[in-house]
């Protein structure tokens, strides 16, 4: 492919992997960190105390297992895209709450946007075992 001034950008799909690999990376130390730093869950206490206990687990468990499911795609192709999935469901979630249930500013919490971004980016542009 070849832009306008002949600048050839063929030699930077192999800087997709690269990318696609450090984002992944990116996200599983986030997400598996945040989820077990979270453990053990006590009702009224941490994450609990702001959400129903049933709802806190849920999020426990998939920032967790969807950091594991990403960390695992690497070698089972199929888990990547469950597992950015499941991130991306916990800060859909996230924004949600922080937004429209506790009125906080809308752009107070930016981290949301970019890991969200990252979690959908992965999984719309991995097919398969790419990253």
């Amino acid at each position: 492919m070849r832009f306008q001034y002949g600048m050839n950008i063929e030699h930077l799909t192999n800087y997709r992997y690269l990318a696609l690999g450090l984002m992944r990376i990116i996200l599983v130390v986030i997400f598996m960190g945040s989820g077990y730093g979270k453990f053990p869950m006590v009702a009224g206490e941490g994450l609990a105390a702001f959400l129903p206990l049933l709802i806190a687990w849920l999020v426990v468990l998939f920032e967790f297992f969807g950091g594991l499911l990403l960390l695992l795609g690497i070698k089972y192709e199929d888990l990547t895209r469950i597992g950015a999935a499941m991130i991306a469901v916990i800060m859909v979630g996230a924004a949600y709450y922080h937004y429209c249930v506790w009125g906080d500013p809308f752009f107070s919490k930016n981290v949301m946007y970019v890991l969200s971004l990252l979690a959908m980016s992965i999984f719309f542009m991995t097919n398969g075992n790419e990253s």
